[in-house]
């Protein structure tokens, strides 16, 4: 099957950025697994018609964006429907000051792993937004698993030494 084999091809060489694309557009990892899935389903039905994509990558991003436009529409439908909130939080709700920070501070975070070298940000991304175990990065990204954990450990190192020199500089 020919069309098989150019699908892999495209979906290899095409995953990382287009995960790299989805990642900060999208509220949770398993948004981002089903949107990659509906993705590369609607590329693989396209190859199957015998169908040829000379640019893979616009070609997906394309695609992306359309289903980024879904994905953001059925949550606005979703809000309209839902029950607005009660007026009283329950006594071991957190404060809407702490919700607040920690959005905040989980932006500042994404932001600066965003800022790292692509290999780290894949490695740290994979691992803790995907949960997907060392040895597998470490096939998927061409390194050894040793190099990935380094990668992700250096990462966390240097996230922690920005937030503590943010926090001080707040002070």
């Amino acid at each position: 099957m020919e069309s098989t084999r150019i699908f892999e091809r495209i979906y290899y060489e095409t995953r990382d950025a287009l995960l790299k694309f989805l990642i900060p557009r999208v509220r949770s990892s398993d948004d981002v697994e089903d949107l990659m899935q509906e993705i590369y389903s609607k590329l693989y039905r396209h190859l199957a018609r015998r169908n040829v994509v000379r640019e893979p990558l616009p070609y997906l991003y394309t695609i992306a964006k359309k289903e980024l436009s879904r994905y953001y529409r059925r949550h606005a439908i979703r809000a309209e429907r839902e029950e607005p909130l009660s007026d009283t939080l329950p006594d071991d709700a957190p404060s809407p000051e702490l919700l607040s920070i920690d959005s905040e501070q989980t932006r500042s975070i994404w932001r600066l792993v965003k800022a790292e070298p692509l290999k780290s940000y894949q490695a740290f991304t994979l691992y803790y937004g995907f949960s997907v175990p060392t040895d597998e990065i470490a096939k998927s990204l061409g390194l050894s698993e040793d190099a990935v954990r380094r990668r992700i450990s250096r990462t966390r190192e240097r996230i922690r030494r920005q937030l503590s020199n943010n926090e001080g500089a707040k002070q």
